[in-house]
């Protein structure tokens, strides 16, 4: 296993990776190259990532902990716990429920990023911004992946507890392993070793670009603010797998606990993991990470008890950190669970009522609140997308300008379905909603972007 880190270091030119794997029986720890490039100190075992978005499942897994010790389902209303979001500026908000949060339903923007600081009040007043947003779809009726939903979810902890977010992770967390590297909070992350991340890969032999900052503001934290070591990871998805409905021996998890989702990377999405599709149609669950400089990786086996998490210090390799994840895993098992193989022509046979109509101009711009969409047509028949990140979004991943400077992401995409189009970097995937088939969506099989009403948008 440590040519295999050493190897992918050399193909990826990242600077380090931590790797580790629950066999079911012992948590193992690998490791290779460097945490700092400045300063030159080794990636160990003790070395903390950011999780980025792997956050999102210890934060799922805390308010699934109390809400059971509380006697309360997932499937009860936001609004029941936290009355203070009634006043959200749509009707269709108080018809949201836990599930809808933690399943990527909820019909909220999929990014939001917002500095209210470290005050009491950080978290409600970003709840409240949030319940605010215009919801893209209905609850229950659409999965697009959403980082606000998590931040509600972090916020409803807080009010069923009595105590704020970041302490009930440390206590829930440290219930079930004991002591633990797991924390949001930076004067706790400074009082372990931890990762610097990288934004740029090293160019014609110079270093590679550190990021500027540290990643999320705090109130944020719930949805992709957590560090973590590797093992500490595989150790508490060891308590998670029977909370998740992902207990070691089962058969299949239930159908009521996955929604299905759009495209061909994922065979579905539970509360706070999907359901990976490997290009073996290996049967995984799992999450994926990014930040500012970091990417992070954990896969679990369907119907096993073996367990892969994987971190880097390098943004760039992130595409290629889940694949490792997965063929690492692969690996350890015998006799894996299989899906079966899917017509890459029918990315939307889950959502047969969203399908466009005869005839429908997909043209125009799509939006989210974070990044606008250009779709047009080409004269060869393929499709020309021009997507442009907002300057915020910039601010966001690099601290100030990014270090090679932004501009709209120009891809051509060849038809790969009816109403679905790919190219080697992205699928892309347009729907209408049941109710009304001039709201034209774009959907990238994680995401979906609506399509603007306004003439000058």
């Amino acid at each position: 296993m440590q040519d295999v880190l050493t190897n992918w270091l050399e193909e990826t030119k990242a600077p380090g990776i931590s790797l580790a794997i629950d066999d079911g029986h012992t948590i193992r720890s690998f490791n290779a190259g460097v945490a700092d490039v400045r300063t030159g100190i080794a990636v160990g075992e003790e070395t903390t990532f950011q999780l980025g978005s792997v956050s999102k499942v210890i934060t799922a897994f805390v308010l699934l902990e109390v809400m059971a010790a509380r006697g309360l389902s997932v499937d009860t209303p936001v609004i029941a716990i936290a009355p203070d979001l009634k006043a959200s500026n749509e009707r269709a908000f108080h018809d949201m429920t836990v599930r809808h949060l933690l399943n990527h339903t909820s019909g909220l923007e999929s990014q939001w990023w917002v500095d209210f600081g470290r005050g009491d009040c950080a978290r409600k007043m970003a709840a409240r911004a949030i319940a605010a947003t215009p919801l893209l779809a209905r609850p229950g009726e659409l999965f697009s992946y959403s980082g606000p939903a998590f931040i509600l979810a972090g916020y409803l902890t807080e009010l069923l507890c009595g105590r704020c977010w970041e302490e009930q992770v440390r206590m829930t967390v440290a219930a079930h392993i004991g002591d633990h590297s797991i924390t949001a909070r930076p004067e706790e992350v400074l009082m372990q070793p931890s990762a610097t991340g990288y934004v740029a890969s090293p160019e014609a032999g110079r270093a590679p670009v550190a990021a500027a900052r540290w990643y999320a503001p705090l109130a944020l934290s719930p949805g992709g603010g957590l560090v973590a070591t590797t093992a500490d990871l595989a150790r508490l998805t060891r308590a998670m797998r029977h909370r998740f409905g992902l207990d070691a021996g089962a058969a299949e998890v239930s159908p009521s606990s996955t929604i299905p989702t759009i495209g061909w990377r994922y065979d579905g999405w539970g509360l706070g993991m999907a359901k990976y599709r490997t290009f073996t149609d290996l049967a995984c669950w799992g999450h994926d990470g990014t930040t500012s400089g970091q990417a992070y990786a954990v896969r679990l086996a369907e119907g096993r008890r073996q367990v892969v998490s994987v971190a880097t210090n390098a943004v760039w390799a992130a595409s290629r950190l889940g694949k490792l994840a997965e063929d690492v895993l692969a690996g350890l098992l015998s006799d894996p669970v299989r899906l079966q193989p899917v017509e890459r022509t029918d990315a939307l046979s889950s959502y047969a009522a969203w399908r466009l109509p005869a005839g429908t101009d997909i043209a125009g711009t799509y939006l989210r609140l974070n990044a606008t969409m250009q779709v047009r047509a080409s004269s060869e028949g393929s499709l020309v997308v021009e997507e442009i990140a907002s300057p915020q979004d910039e601010e966001n991943w690099f601290g100030g300008r990014p270090p090679h400077g932004t501009g709209p992401i120009r891809d051509e995409l060849r038809r790969a379905g009816q109403h679905s189009y790919e190219s080697a970097s992205r699928q892309l995937h347009f729907l209408s909603h049941p109710d009304d088939s001039t709201r034209l969506y774009v959907h990238n099989g994680m995401r979906a972007n609506v399509r603007a009403p306004r003439p000058w948008a």
